[in-house]
């Protein structure tokens, strides 16, 4: 029986069946992903996928089958040029986030609607975005902190971490000021008439997970502890969710096995190559705006001999945060994803918004998904043995628990 906030972990085993998988190496272009960077249900569980390299949203029914494509790879009228996210609204239309250009809004049958413009100088959405009933969508600044500087910016950075508000009328504000801890070292670049100011990589960083409710509020983790604040529809907390786990103090063999991990992950991306996309992005859309062309990015060899510089002189915060993430399902039940030591994966715990703990799955249990959706549907994004994209989309089933743990 779901038990108060202050119950000490219950074992959950939640069950799943197998519906169906797309993604393959050889077949129809709809279904050989390049890279998909969002996945969003609709009521009646038709399933959407948004595929940047392709510059489309993959529709596909409930049984998996190929209904449509959306849009494609430009920059014109209805077409996605760096697509990142992707939310889908209660009366089935599409809103996609399009690196540096705004958001896109498409009717569920792929009709291009209208765009919101969003310069990144006033502070632009990133991923993930969130529906909100009204039409507008919610999300955590693109550039905020002393990223809002990156590559000649030269703006004042926001109070805090905003999470905003955008309008299809493209105006926007703050919705909520997630807390911040004091900002670490930054280390400038310049090269090819470009400045990038670039803060520490910071480690064990503070979570900044969103989550919407059916009834509107909006749940926000942005604290050390565990600690989940609801929101009203004006961004005023309303109330807090909160466990009795501390924080894990971080040791000089955390930091060690933190620091060889990021070594490795950077090494094996090329020496942070997807830090170096993302900033020649950004850099060419900032240089085009202002200035009516587009410089060059700085130096890879630069940004790798920079990152692997900052991660041997990582400056470590004194604990590690309770939460990682968090996620709400189509039930309103909260996922709640714990934070673990390096190279490993911490348990995920199942509540309500009234403070109501149903239990916790084991870190080798069912994680949170890239997607939630009626009926207990569930997608993730996956790699094969062959290193091939897909998504694979299960439900919960027969877990009487899990049942009735939105019954608020």
């Amino acid at each position: 029986m779901a038990g108060g906030l202050d119950s000490p972990d219950m074992p959950l085993e939640p069950t799943v069946e197998e519906m169906y998988t797309v993604g393959v190496l050889d077949g129809a272009p709809w279904e050989m992903f390049g890279s998909v960077r969002g996945v969003a249900f609709d009521e009646d569980g038709t399933l959407f996928i948004l595929d940047n390299d392709a510059g489309h949203i993959v529709v596909v029914d409930a049984s998996g089958e190929f209904v449509r494509t959306i849009s494609n790879k430009g920059e014109g009228p209805g077409e996605l040029n760096q697509p990142i996210a992707m939310a889908v609204f209660a009366d089935g239309g599409i809103g996609v986030n399009d690196l540096t250009r705004g958001i896109r809004f498409f009717s569920r049958e792929g009709e291009f609607l209208r765009e919101a413009a969003f310069s990144m100088a006033d502070g632009a959405p990133g991923a993930p975005i969130h529906a909100l009933a009204d039409g507008a969508v919610l999300s955590a600044e693109l550039v905020g902190g002393s990223l809002s500087r990156l590559l000649g910016g030269d703006g004042a950075a926001p109070e805090g971490r905003p999470i905003r508000r955008y309008r299809l009328d493209g105006t926007h504000d703050v919705f909520y000021a997630a807390w911040a801890r004091p900002s670490g070292e930054e280390m400038e670049v310049r090269a090819g008439g470009v400045r990038m100011v670039m803060s520490g990589a910071e480690p064990f960083p503070l979570p900044l997970a969103v989550g919407v409710l059916r009834d509107g509020r909006v749940a926000v983790a942005d604290s050390v502890g565990y600690r989940i604040k609801l929101l009203d529809a004006s961004g005023r907390v309303t109330s807090t969710l909160e466990r009795p786990l501390a924080p894990v103090a971080v040791t000089e063999a955390i930091r060690e096995a933190e620091r060889e991990l990021r070594l490795a992950a950077a090494q094996s991306e090329g020496g942070g190559g997807n830090a170096i996309t993302m900033m020649g992005r950004l850099s060419g859309a900032v240089g085009s705006r202002r200035s009516g062309g587009a410089p060059s990015a700085p130096d890879p060899d630069v940004i790798r001999r920079m990152i692997d510089d900052r991660i041997r002189n990582l400056s470590f915060p004194d604990e590690i945060p309770v939460i990682a993430n968090l996620a709400v399902d189509w039930s309103d039940r909260i996922w709640v994803q714990r934070s673990a030591l390096p190279g490993e994966t911490g348990p995920t715990d199942i509540l309500t918004a009234n403070g109501r703990y149903f239990g916790t799955i084991a870190p080798d249990g069912l994680r949170i998904p890239n997607a939630f959706g009626p009926g207990g549907l569930l997608a993730y994004i996956e790699r094969d043995e062959l290193d091939i994209q897909r998504v694979r989309v299960v439900r919960l089933v027969g877990n009487p628990l899990l049942e009735t743990a939105g019954d608020d």
